[in-house]
């Protein structure tokens, strides 16, 4: 009988005295695909460097335990043969292609570093740089090899490393987050290109996610691990119908959580905090000659306190810009926006000092938009210094944020890298909800969140939404969130509103915009109720 492709046994992974995988054992065998599913730090990611011999320093494996690939030992103490492993046996793509890919080297040079290792000659080498692009559906092989990293979009970066990882014909793939906080048309492409890949190569396939639907969608077997521990393993099909263990049960209950998404309200009758009428916005382009790129064209919809506008869209199609906008971030090329009362036009895009704190915003990364060198009672009492908010008043009123958004006290001599994403969120969200605004803006605000934390944020903010009335512009590019939450949907493509709807029959109204009915189509599967 054939050895598997891949054993772990009793994986042990250490730092210090503290274990981050502890003591798991998985198999995968020739053409099947296992699946590791779990929340951010249970230790999925830290499994596939070990098996890849790419741990960072400080990390131990405990010598008691064991990974053989085909039956034979890793050998974790030859370097160099653990890179001729990982060049021939063993292949793996990151997560994000973009840090993963030279930005100084074209697409072709990347992939011919991995070809001539193999020794081929440059002609033959060539040929095999096109054919590899052809294979992962990347159109004008020819032409796109002589690009770079940056002239190429998300989902082309991730079909580029696919391309790459795929030169040294392996036997076995690993995929970490492949298709993390990609759109959910290019999320569903790279999920069917990922099954195609493996049934045409044959390939024992590991993929790592914290996201149940690609898990559902390709994986034979899964593997769920919590806190360094597999806390269930099994048929994926089973797992995700009839979660036996409680924290799988929590991660498919947050998933079908999205799918009970409550109807939209009665009409509203309130007048509009925010009017926006036939907002087209320009983007200057680059070069003394060059002609500026209108993002947005037309945008017209209004919002009222207690309500929700959610606006759905792949990346571009102008929604952050919509954003940035309303919140006097941008000007405007043509229209206007009527912001709690005041007007802004093409001649005064500017929000006047006196509205600013009733209009605040949330940005996509909550690690980006919090300075790390000031600890959360620092950044939560800027927006109060600036407000004029007398400073013995800022504790009592930090403490108090703190605790609305279901953070601890102890949070606030924390700094940003000490707590995770989605406490990180949460702090952003009380940073602007600190002004009391009558308008928020959340831009992406859950794209790159585990499962449970986008549902656990996405009911926040429905939460402090009923308790204070504020209107709210929800951002985003998967459906089901953007569903979920909002009272009216539009949705946006290439700068233009091409379809507009109550969030209640965005998945059930057959007269569609040919556009939505493609974003619908691309949702993967959802989990059975």
């Amino acid at each position: 009988m054939n050895p598997p492709a891949l054993a772990v046994r009793n994986l042990v992974v250490s730092k210090g005295t503290r274990r981050l995988v502890d003591g798991i054992s998985l198999t995968l065998a020739r053409g099947r695909t296992l699946g590791i599913i779990g929340e951010s730090g249970s230790g999925k990611s830290l499994t596939a460097l070990a098996v890849t011999g790419l741990l960072p320093e400080g990390l131990t494996v405990d010598p008691a335990g064991a990974i053989e690939i085909d039956g034979a030992a890793l050998p974790s103490r030859d370097a160099r043969a653990l890179r001729a492993l990982r060049g021939g046996k063993i292949a793996m793509v990151f997560q994000d292609p973009m840090a993963c890919l030279n930005p100084f080297m074209s697409v072709g040079a990347q992939i011919d570093e991995v070809l001539a290792k193999c020794e081929r000659a440059r002609a033959v080498r060539g040929r095999r740089i096109e054919e590899l692009l052809g294979e992962v559906g990347l159109p004008d092989p020819a032409a796109l090899a002589r690009r770079y990293p940056h002239e190429l979009s998300g989902g082309q970066q991730q079909r580029v490393m696919l391309a790459m990882a795929l030169a040294g014909q392996p036997d076995i793939l690993i995929a970490d987050e492949p298709t993390s906080a990609l759109d959910a048309s290019v999320q569903a492409d790279i999920v069917a290109l990922l099954a195609e890949l493996q049934r045409r190569r044959q390939l024992a396939m590991l993929i790592i996610t914290h996201d149940l639907a690609v898990a559902g969608a390709l994986a034979h077997d899964l593997c769920v691990m919590h806190r360094g521990q597999i806390v269930e393993a099994g048929p994926a099909k089973t797992i995700l119908e009839s979660p036996q263990h409680p924290y799988t049960s929590r991660l498919v209950a947050a998933r079908r959580t999205l799918d009970a998404a409550e109807p939209a309200s009665g009409a509203h009758t309130l007048p509009p905090l925010v009017e926006v009428q036939d907002l087209a916005v320009d983007y200057a382009g680059r070069g003394l000659f060059a002609k500026s790129f209108r993002a947005v064209h037309d945008a017209s919809f209004s919002l009222s306190p207690g309500r929700t506008l959610g606006l759905l869209g792949e990346s571009g199609s102008g929604k952050s810009t919509v954003a940035a906008a309303v919140a006097g971030l941008r000007p405007l090329a043509r229209g206007r926006i009527r912001l709690l009362g005041h007007e802004l036009t093409p001649q005064s895009h500017a929000v006047p000092r006196t509205l600013r704190r009733r209009c605040q915003i949330v940005f996509q990364n909550p690690y980006g938009a919090l300075n790390p060198r000031l600890s959360i009672a620092r950044a939560l009492a800027e927006p109060l210094a600036l407000a004029g908010i007398a400073p013995r008043e800022h504790a009592a009123r930090i403490a108090a944020a703190l605790q609305e958004v279901g953070l601890e006290p102890e949070h606030r001599e924390r700094f940003p890298h000490q707590l995770s994403g989605g406490q990180r969120q949460r702090v952003c969200i009380a940073r602007a909800l600190l002004c009391e605004p009558e308008v928020l803006i959340c831009d992406e605000v859950v794209s790159a969140l585990d499962m449970t934390v986008q549902v656990q944020i996405l009911q926040l903010l429905q939460k402090l939404q009923n308790e204070r009335g504020f209107a709210m512009l929800f951002i985003g590019h998967d459906i089901d969130m953007v569903r979920w939450i909002s009272d009216e949907v539009l949705v946006m493509r290439h700068g233009h509103v091409v379809d507009r709807c109550l969030a209640r029959d965005l998945a059930t109204t057959p007269a569609r915009d040919a556009y939505t009915r493609h974003l619908l189509a691309a949702r993967l599967t959802p989990l059975a109720a």
